[in-house]
């Protein structure tokens, strides 16, 4: 691999990326992704020094048990939501138009400064001081993106953070689409690639919510990893390791169970390795340094984890939790049902759970992973196939087991998005499989297919949030384009255009990329200079290193 090849591959990516993020960011209303006031507050006081803020107590409980905290921070980032979107928020059929900007909300609502209330009452009652209930989340993310709300206050700032959350997630994105474009033989990864990157991914990463940069890291990973297992272990490319040891480090920094997804796909991988040339791997030096690395990370993750009660949640009204009369059997049926809910979110819920996708997008995605995921099963060797149906088992698992043991204390307070950077993998490791079997011209137009379905869901969904917040669920399909109630920046047929132009350019690009280098065999350079394609195009190196 040159590096020039590299760099060209990655910053194509990036900026795609980048773009289509930069548009959710505009379309989407300040404050109206999923408890963004709050990871807002939380980033503005982070970068002010305040890494927990003043601990309140919940319910009797002591400060240090209470995932609630005071913060001090300008007024204009002081505005709760229950204020800010009270009259669109979980109101679908209601435009974002009744919302006024942040700045009048905190002129209007707030006291004159140096008056305060005590704990839970809302408004808050001083110019710049605020609860947040994520003080204990891990301070990684909200390290950065609260760095612009340094350069002072304002609906631009807000957009800046939410574009430096872009910024981050884009990174691990182009990655992983390097990481299959460059360094795999099997097109078919990349194609698991496109099914991963649901219409959520692209919109976590556009709003200022940490589970962006964790599914996106959580990407990279599983297809630096895919790549690696299943191709590389012999030959194991410095830029995979890169790839892979660094988004593995960014991946367990960013939120609570990040750690734990992490542990589950590291053995996912394992799974569908060669053992004897996994043993080989991991004498390499450079591996074990990688290994190192990610390990002190994953350290560190976990004791502010452990040491700050950082899975504590927020607890909701009492009438949301279960009554201990329930039994746990109960919890477990009801938590498992709420799979109709879970299942959704990860291909595109938005707003905070009151903004669906069209039915179009879910029978689109649903199709393609199950498609792939049956493929595979078909195909795959006996343990491959086995790895692959536990990854499923855990998919639709793992969450209900996690919500049943907190519905006592909390409620039911899973989301789909939550269980992304695991299920991400899915498709990926799928397609991996998958690709082993089917060969020649079939996986060119199969990727082709994918591209085009892929595209046109992801702009049905784009189109749907921006008529729910133009017009509302109810408002006119199409006249909304005309006279919208209420706007972005970039107006409603700016956004759909600039939209449509982004994805068409990447999954074009990417499509005609993988389908290219599938027709190219890749031969190993006589002279040890790296792998020579179709034509005598150097397209990778780094061999037996």
């Amino acid at each position: 691999m040159t590096t020039s090849g590299f760099r060209r591959t990655f910053v194509v990516a990036f900026v795609l990326c980048f773009l289509a993020m930069s548009v959710w960011s505009f379309a989407t209303p300040l404050f109206a992704g999923p408890d963004e006031p709050t990871h807002i507050q939380k980033a503005v006081a982070m970068v002010r020094g305040q890494i927990l803020g003043e601990l309140l107590p919940q319910a009797g409980e002591a400060p240090s048990a209470s995932p609630y905290a005071a913060v001090t921070i300008p007024k204009f980032y002081a505005v709760d939501r229950k204020i800010q979107l009270v009259c669109f928020h979980d109101e679908p059929t209601v435009s974002a138009k009744c919302a006024a900007s942040p700045g009048s909300l905190a002129a209007r609502h707030f006291p004159p400064r140096g008056v305060r209330c005590p704990y839970g009452i809302y408004p808050p009652c001083s110019n710049y001081v605020t609860v947040i209930y994520n003080a204990r989340y891990p301070p990684l993310y909200y390290a950065i993106v609260g760095l612009p709300s340094l350069l002072g206050s304002g609906n631009w700032a807000i957009y800046l953070m939410r574009l430096l959350s872009g910024v981050l997630s884009s990174i691990f994105l182009a990655l992983g689409v390097s990481s299959a474009l460059l360094w795999s033989k099997n097109r078919l990864v990349a194609l698991g690639i496109m099914i991963a990157a649901t219409p959520m991914v692209f919109y976590l990463g556009a709003v200022v919510n940490p589970s962006g940069l964790e599914i996106a890291s959580a990407l990279a990973f599983w297809s630096a990893g895919v790549v690696l297992v299943k191709e590389h272990l012999e030959d194991p490319p410095l830029g995979l390791l890169v790839a892979l040891f660094s988004s593995a480090c960014v991946f367990e920094l960013v939120r609570g169970l990040s750690p734990f997804w992490l542990a589950l796909s590291v053995l996912a991988l394992l799974g569908v390795s060669n053992y004897s040339a996994l043993l080989r791997f991991v004498s390499r030096r450079r591996v074990r340094i990688g290994m190192a690395v990610a390990a002190f990370f994953g350290v560190l993750a976990v004791a502010w984890i452990i040491g700050e009660h950082a899975l504590d949640v927020a607890s909701p009204i009492a009438s949301n939790h279960v009554p201990l009369s329930v039994s746990y059997l109960t919890i477990l049926e009801k938590s498992f049902a709420h799979n109709d809910y879970y299942l959704p979110d990860m291909i595109g819920v938005f707003g905070s759970f009151d903004t669906f996708a069209p039915l179009f997008t879910y029978v689109v995605w649903y199709g393609l992973i199950g498609l792939i995921t049956i493929g595979a099963l078909a195909f795959a060797k006996r343990r491959d196939a086995v790895v692959l149906g536990a990854v499923v088992i855990a998919i639709l698992f793992v969450p209900v087991l996690i919500s049943s043991s907190q519905a006592h204390a909390y409620g039911y307070t899973w989301s789909g998005r939550d269980t992304l950077p695991f299920a991400v993998g899915l498709p990926i490791v799928a397609a991996s499989l998958l690709g082993e079997h089917l060969r020649g011209s079939g996986r060119g137009r199969l990727v082709g297919v994918v591209a085009f379905l892929a595209g046109a869901a992801q702009f049905a969904a784009f189109y749907e949030a921006l008529r729910r917040y133009s017009v509302g669920t109810k408002g006119p399909d199409f006249a909304f384009l005309i006279h919208p109630s209420w706007q972005p920046p970039i107006g409603v047929i700016g956004a759909l255009l600039a939209e449509l132009a982004i994805l068409v350019a990447s999954y074009v690009l990417f499509a005609r990329a993988s389908q290219r280098r599938d027709a190219a065999p890749i031969d190993v350079d006589v002279k040890g200079n790296g792998l020579v394609g179709d034509g005598g195009v150097e397209v990778s190196s780094t061999r037996g290193h």
